[in-house]
């Protein structure tokens, strides 16, 4: 059960020489780096710390807690508690510190684009029958973008609010169709249910998450990345919701630009709401 009662960063401190020569290596590396601890998978911190993701399982018990994510979770709680390092509660440093993030996660979401992925992406969209766009919890906000935009260009496309009819509306799909998916941990059990039976059945899905290596990218046959700034704490931040709206509108203008049918479809669609302005 994990331990709610003693501070986790200072209680890995003071077990270090207690500690395996293996298990010292994973708790240098959570003590020097926290808060990247709270971003990285379980594959992911064993990479970083050259050990095997049984040895951080064993530090996690170690420890006092029965999984990684409940470590992770205690870690980010701890350290969002600390006080704050961006000034006093007045002035305009409030802000920079939320406005510094949303720029950064923008800007590697931009590094990250890669034209041919890009490109093949598009191709799947303009030849698939049908089309549906997930995500759960603020990736529904991503979700919902790219199918507002697909209907702009008048491309039919399902969004299911419900998981349940997203799950049987893709045990109807075909290869001829595609499947959507934005996910920043990529690693959501009822997104990766979701993917395991589109991959099943031998759908083909585009995924947005914010890690390269994640169950959802892995049944993916296209794969893009939408920079993360989420913790245990922090899941759903803005910065993370509006690099994946970026990348869902990556993909659309890209399409406008290609295609002379979705350009026409675009200027239809427009012309039908325009006289609903004041």
């Amino acid at each position: 059960m994990a331990n709610g009662l003693q501070p986790v960063l200072p209680k890995i401190k003071i077990s270090v020489s207690n500690l395996t020569p293996t298990l010292r290596r994973i708790a240098a590396f959570v003590t020097d780096a926290p808060e990247e601890t709270t971003r990285l998978s379980v594959e992911e911190l064993a990479a970083r710390t050259g050990v095997s993701v049984a040895s951080i399982y064993r530090f996690c018990r170690e420890m006092n807690y029965q999984t990684f994510s409940q470590l992770k979770l205690a870690i980010a709680r701890e350290i969002t508690s600390e006080p704050s390092r961006h000034g006093g509660d007045d002035g305009p440093e409030m802000h920079e510190p939320f406005v510094a993030e949303y720029v950064r996660c923008l800007d590697e979401t931009g590094r990250f684009v890669d034209d041919q992925t890009l490109r093949s992406v598009i191709d799947l969209i303009l030849r698939s029958t049908r089309i549906m766009t997930v995500g759960v919890g603020a990736s529904g906000i991503a979700a919902n973008f790219l199918h507002y935009k697909l209907l702009r260009a008048g491309i039919a496309c399902h969004r299911p609010l419900d998981m349940h009819l997203a799950t049987m509306l893709v045990s109807s799909f075909t290869n001829r169709d595609l499947l959507v998916v934005f996910s920043a941990s990529g690693a959501t059990r009822d997104i990766v249910d979701l993917c395991t039976l589109a991959d099943n059945g031998a759908v083909p899905i585009v995924s947005v998450t914010s890690r390269p290596r994640n169950p959802v990218a892995d049944r993916s046959i296209h794969h893009m990345i939408a920079v993360s700034s989420d913790s245990p704490v922090t899941s759903g931040s803005g910065a993370s919701v509006i690099s994946q709206v970026a990348v869902a509108d990556i993909v659309y203008h890209a399409m406008y630009e290609r295609d002379d049918i979705v350009r026409r479809r675009v200027d239809q669609t427009t012309d039908s709401v325009i006289a609903k302005h004041l």
